[in-house]
C-alpha cells in the first residue's frame, strides 16, 4: 500500500470510518508478515517462533486498545509500526551478538583445542576438567580450565574475546601475573608438546578463580 493511500485511511479512520480503521490495523498486520517473512525469520531460526508470537499478541492487543487511546485508531496504528521496527531490531542485534560470541568463544583456547567451549559455558567446561584430573588426563584439565577462565574474563567484561585472540593479548589486557604463569603453562602443554604435572593442575584450579576476582575488582 502506497503512503498517499495510507494516508487516507488514517484521515477515514479519524473521522470515524470503521471500515478503515479495519484496513488501517490489517496493513500493520501485513507490515508485521512481511518482516516476519525475511529469511532471518524463516523455519530452522528457533527464535522465530516466539518473534511471530510476540507479534501477534502485539497486534491483538493493540487492536483492542486502540478505541482507548487518544488518538484513536491512527495511534494505535503507529504504535503498532513502531513496536514492529523496535522489536525486530533489538530481536536481531541480539541474535547478531550470540552468533558473533558463540564463533569467537568457539576457539577461547587456541584453534581446535576446546571445540565447543562456548556452547558448553564455564561451568561444565571447569567441572569436566575436574573430571579430567580424577582420570589421570591433566593435559586435557589444564585446556578446560584455560578455556573457562576466558570464558568467565569475558563474562565480566575484562577481554573482547575473538577469533584472532592470543594468550599474549589477553595478558597485555589483565597484566596479571597469576594470569601470565597460567598460560605459560597452558601454552607449553596445549602447543609445544610438554605434559602437565600435578603442581600444574592445582596451580589452574587454585588461581583461575583468583584472576577473574582480580580482573572483576579493576
Amino acid at each position: 500500500m502506497t503512503d498517499a493511500a495510507l494516508r487516507e485511511l488514517a484521515a477515514r479512520t479519524a473521522s470515524g470510518d470503521g471500515a478503515a480503521r479495519r484496513a488501517l490495523t490489517g496493513e500493520a498486520r501485513a507490515q508485521a508478515r512481511e518482516i516476519l517473512a525475511q529469511d532471518r525469520f524463516k523455519g530452522g531460526h528457533h527464535h522465530a517462533g516466539l518473534l511471530h508470537g510476540v507479534f501477534v499478541t502485539l497486534g491483538d492487543w493493540l487492536e483492542s486498545l486502540t478505541s482507548a487511546l487518544p488518538g484513536g485508531p491512527v495511534t494505535g496504528w503507529l504504535l503498532l509500526v513502531a513496536v514492529v521496527v523496535a522489536v525486530t531490531a533489538v530481536v536481531v542485534n541480539v541474535i547478531g551478538a550470540h552468533r558473533r560470541r558463540r564463533r569467537a568463544a568457539a576457539r577461547v583456547a587456541g584453534p581446535g583445542d576446546v571445540p565447543g567451549a562456548a556452547q558448553l559455558g564455564p561451568a561444565e567446561l571447569e567441572r569436566r576438567a575436574l573430571e579430567a584430573e580424577r582420570a589421570g588426563d591433566l593435559d586435557g584439565a589444564i585446556r578446560l580450565r584455560f578455556a573457562a577462565g576466558l570464558l568467565r574474563l569475558d563474562a565480566i567484561h575484562a577481554i573482547d574475546l575473538r577469533p584472532s585472540l592470543t594468550s599474549g593479548a589477553v595478558g597485555r589486557t589483565l597484566r596479571s601475573e597469576r594470569y601470565d604463569e597460567l598460560a605459560v603453562t597452558h601454552d607449553a602443554i596445549a602447543y609445544g608438546g610438554r605434559h602437565a604435572a600435578d603442581q600444574d593442575a592445582a596451580a589452574a584450579r587454585e588461581e583461575w578463580p583468583v584472576v577473574v576476582g582480580e580482573a572483576r575488582r579493576r
